[in-house]
């Protein structure tokens, strides 16, 4: 159904090498990187292999995000948006991957997780992609996200194939543009 996009590593540090403060080439350092990774890895491997078979994303990129927006950490909502859980997205962000599934991606959404989706948060099954969502369903979204593992990875996951979706068509590379806009929002970068 989607074209799997596959890292063979994560390469969490890469992106530190010209840090100031700390070596990041230094074996102790990687050591410690990986070691993080796989202990990440291994409390939430079930929903990472769940989540990334079904949407057919290698696990090490949903384990690249988790590790980059949460450290593993079950983060409680903050700020306006209520950005929260493993993955740290939005109630909003949640809504909108699923209310307008079917207009981004072009198919409908994996029966799996629209029985889980259904399941799990039983208002998807009004979602509009012309309506906001409530602050209830906010709330609620925001509630599962922060407490549920699963729910968070398989949001995280719907979201990370939504966006590589909605720009496969546009570049050569699109999993630049998702790691930019799961960030920042897919309106303000598509232009860009």
């Amino acid at each position: 159904m989607y074209s799997k996009i596959i890292i063979k590593y994560p390469d969490v540090n890469r992106a530190y090498a010209e840090s100031k403060t700390v070596n990041y080439s230094q074996k102790n350092v990687i050591n410690a990187n990986l070691n993080l990774l796989k202990s990440i890895y291994a409390v939430n491997k079930n929903a990472i292999n769940k989540w990334g078979e079904i949407f057919n994303i290698d696990n090490s990129i949903i384990l690249s995000f988790i590790i980059t927006e949460s450290g593993g950490k079950d983060l409680a909502p903050r700020g306006s948006a209520q950005i929260t859980g493993l993955m740290q997205i939005s109630p909003a962000t949640v809504w909108e991957t699923l209310a307008k599934w079917k207009t981004m991606v072009g198919s409908d959404l994996p029966s799996e997780a629209k029985a889980y989706f259904d399941k799990v948060l039983p208002e998807s099954k009004i979602f509009d992609p012309n309506t906001l969502p409530t602050n209830a369903i906010k709330n609620k979204i925001a509630d599962l996200l922060y407490k549920n593992r699963e729910f968070s990875v398989a949001s995280g996951t719907a979201v990370i194939r939504w966006l590589l979706e909605a720009y496969s068509n546009k570049l050569t590379s699109p999993i630049n543009k998702v790691m930019v806009s799961y960030n920042s929002g897919y309106y303000g970068t598509k232009n860009k």
